[in-house]
């Protein structure tokens, strides 16, 4: 009797989905030919649904605009295209709790318990979280939800908003609520450095506070917010780190990301905790054989969904390599990922400007606006959920 081999995919958001896709298009099939071995896809996510989460600024204003149904997704349903595999594929609802490299076993907590599964080949991307549930995931989908239709109702009244981190996400959200409420209340944005968005150059960030003082937003410089406690009237108290407060109808924490590595032993991770993944190969090489990372959570670049697809083909090739030549079902050829640095990020500042470079080449701010402001790349969600960027190997 063959074998049973799980692969295992912790996380379903753009890493783990496209790694899964990927293995259902060109890896699962091919091994299906073993005779030594049966091969199970295992996909883990604390998650029912997939959250194009990318939208989150505009969600944060209008889920009329951007709603529920159209931006969170059953997870699984992209992969009913795959009916050859039907019987291969299993999801599990829960998080990573403990990964033991020896016994090559990872532990699931779920909402009906812990498991401990076995894997032949492990996938780790468990991704990043925020502070706050209205840009990240915190479990199950619907804590995401409310959170967003909270703000939506918050917003309408508001007076003083203020929002925290001089990040994409911080500059995106500001310059959405300045366009939705167009005036109707004071906007605060806290940057803890001496200027906007790090990635782009410093006449861009310039461009970008411009363009938000212009839409009614204040920019502070030079302190970060350090706390926040709620107070009368549904208020909340901001502390800054420079010993001020300020009191705000809605405060937006938009400072900076956690990678979910708790789960993972010392010494699979780097220094700032994310995974520590051989940056070429994207094998996790001090877990063993056949364990890979992708995603911001592997730590290889920036971060971000167009780093990832530029991520993307070097791990697929890896995953089929190791595991054609394990079972000896084939050949693939091993590649390289290159990590490139130039300028790239495309920043939206309300519906119809923005700011940002492709590849070190600055774009205006009316391409910037069709290109991601429009609707923040929802229209391509397939790409992930469905794995159509995947299609060819």
């Amino acid at each position: 009797m063959s074998e049973t081999r799980n692969i295992v995919v912790l996380g379903l958001s753009f890493g783990g989905l496209s790694a899964a896709h990927y293995l259902c298009k060109h890896v699962l099939p091919q091994l299906k030919n073993s005779k030594d071995a049966k091969y199970e896809l295992h996909l883990v996510d604390p998650s029912t649904h997939f959250w194009w989460h990318i939208a989150a600024p505009r969600e944060i204003v209008s889920v009329r605009e951007m709603p529920h149904s159209k931006c969170f997704v059953p997870s699984m349903d992209g992969f009913k295209q795959y009916p050859g595999l039907k019987d291969s594929i299993h999801f599990h609802q829960g998080s990573a709790a403990g990964l033991d490299t020896n016994a090559r076993t990872v532990t699931i907590k779920g909402p009906d318990g812990t498991q401990t599964l076995p894997y032949h080949a492990l996938v780790i991307a468990t991704g990043v979280r925020s502070p706050s549930p209205l840009t990240t995931l915190q479990g199950d989908h619907k804590i995401s939800e409310k959170a967003l239709d909270d703000m939506n109702v918050k917003l309408a009244s508001a007076k003083h908003i203020v929002i925290a981190g001089g990040g994409p996400i911080g500059v995106e959200t500001a310059g959405e609520i300045a366009a939705h409420l167009n005036g109707k209340a004071k906007i605060t944005l806290i940057a803890g450095s001496d200027r906007l968005l790090h990635q782009l150059n410093a006449s861009r960030a310039k461009k970008a506070q411009n363009m938000l003082e212009k839409a009614g937003v204040t920019v502070v410089y030079g302190t970060k917010a350090t706390g926040s406690e709620e107070i009368s009237d549904g208020k909340t108290e901001v502390t800054l780190e420079n010993g001020e407060t300020l009191t705000a109808d809605v405060y937006i924490p938009a400072i900076g990301v956690s990678p979910n590595t708790e789960f993972l032993p010392e010494n699979l991770k780097s220094k700032n905790g994310y995974v520590a993944t051989n940056q070429s190969t994207l094998r996790v090489d001090a877990a063993g054989p056949r364990v890979y990372s992708i995603g911001d959570v592997s730590g290889v670049n920036h971060g971000g969904v167009l780093l990832l697809q530029a991520a993307m083909p070097a791990l697929g090739a890896n995953m089929a390599h190791d595991l054609f030549a394990e079972d000896k079902v084939g050949s693939f050829a091993e590649r390289k990922y290159v990590r490139k640095d130039t300028e790239t990020q495309l920043v939206p500042i309300g519906p119809k400007t923005g700011v940002g470079a492709f590849n070190g080449w600055g774009m205006p701010g009316f391409a910037i606006a069709m290109i991601k402001g429009k609707d923040y790349f929802l229209s391509t969600m397939p790409d992930f959920t469905e794995g159509r960027k995947y299609v060819k190997a």
